[in-house]
């Protein structure tokens, strides 16, 4: 298989886990996804929530990052990271806000991608767990949507796997120190995967 695919940004084509840096003075936001679940599985009976429910965790006197859920299925952005991102995300996906005790509203959005793709190469990968993880997973490169932010899986409706830029884009935004990319696949062959990606 040709693993040789680059990125609109000449990069080598990778796919990412975007999360916080968890730490002794993590502080985020633990999220209410079951609303968000329900729509991903069947939009034809469950309508995208208008607004999702989260409290904190972690160290109360921690400091929160413009990125602070840990969260596969979602990703919440801080309003500075939601309007410096929202030229280049928009087109494909959603904007939603998250609503916690303490914060002013808009200050916390989740974005959810709305791009649904078969890229997945299933002899290759593991299969889903019964929660929808993919433990090991291999695309195919050229079904990869390289010039979308984000992406979810016919196989799995829910997890967000991010492309490289874009993942690059939110870590500088937010700062090395605050996100962590875990690398889940490059057409790279030398590469080395995170062990478990989408795990906790």
């Amino acid at each position: 298989m040709d693993r040789t695919m680059t990125s609109e940004t000449g990069r080598t084509a990778d796919v990412f886990r975007v999360t916080p840096s968890f730490g002794d003075h993590y502080k985020g936001l633990l999220v209410d996804a079951l609303p968000l679940m329900r729509w991903e599985m069947d939009t034809s009976v469950n309508p995208l929530p208008d607004t999702l429910e989260a409290e904190w965790h972690g160290d109360p006197g921690g400091t929160v990052s413009d990125y602070p859920s840990g969260h596969a299925v979602v990703p919440v952005f801080s309003r500075r990271l939601a309007e410096e991102t929202f030229p280049r995300f928009q087109e494909f996906g959603h904007y939603i806000p998250v609503r916690v005790a303490g914060a002013r509203a808009g200050d916390y959005r989740a974005y959810i991608p709305s791009v649904i793709v078969d890229c997945l190469d299933r002899k290759a990968s593991s299969p889903p767990s019964v929660v929808g993880e993919i433990e090991h997973a291999e695309f195919i490169p050229e079904r990869l949507p390289l010039t979308v932010p984000c992406f979810r899986l016919t196989d799995n409706k829910t997890y967000v796997y991010w492309n490289g830029w874009a993942a690059r884009l939110i870590q500088s935004i937010a700062g090395p120190e605050n996100v962590e990319l875990r690398l889940v696949w490059s057409s790279d062959p030398g590469a080395v995967p995170h062990p478990r990606p989408m795990g906790f």
